[in-house]
């Protein structure tokens, strides 16, 4: 998964083995389903309100069309991370029906996303660029898709 060797990279994740490790390769995997298939319309909307804030309402489209065929990508990523962290508290209670129908919690999403935004930085830091590192690891990935 691009998104862990992303996140690993960036020396950000916990140590591997652990609980803390295994609840983010969960959260991972279950908050990429829970964006693709969820027919909950406060998870829907919000997926769609992050991607229309950062790229407008015509590349939003395209976005969310290209996600659920080839899931993470890392401006999707940071477009939920910018909208969750702008996100009013009743807005993100709004999600936790729609998130625990994929055994996931508005907490948990706040901390994959906090991850991201501690990985973005750490990218910066290095004079580095998340969005490349995620587009190099996702092509090392059997069936790799930029």
């Amino acid at each position: 998964m691009a998104l862990l060797a992303t996140l690993e990279d960036a020396q950000v994740l916990p140590p591997e083995g652990t609980p803390e490790a295994n609840r983010v390769i969960k959260i991972v995997i279950q908050f990429q389903s829970a964006f693709m298939k969820s027919t909950d319309p406060a998870v829907r909307d919000f997926f769609r309100h992050a991607l229309a804030k950062q790229f407008g309402e015509s590349r939003a489209g395209e976005l969310d069309v290209a996600f659920s065929k080839t899931g993470w990508t890392s401006p999707v990523l940071e477009a939920l991370e910018r909208y969750r962290a702008a996100a009013l508290k009743s807005e993100l209670k709004g999600l936790t029906t729609g998130f625990l129908q994929f055994n996931v919690t508005p907490a948990d999403f706040e901390y994959l996303t906090d991850l991201f935004h501690q990985a973005l930085l750490e990218y910066r830091r290095r004079g580095q660029d998340i969005h490349e590192r995620f587009a190099q690891r996702r092509l090392g990935m059997p069936g790799g898709q930029s």
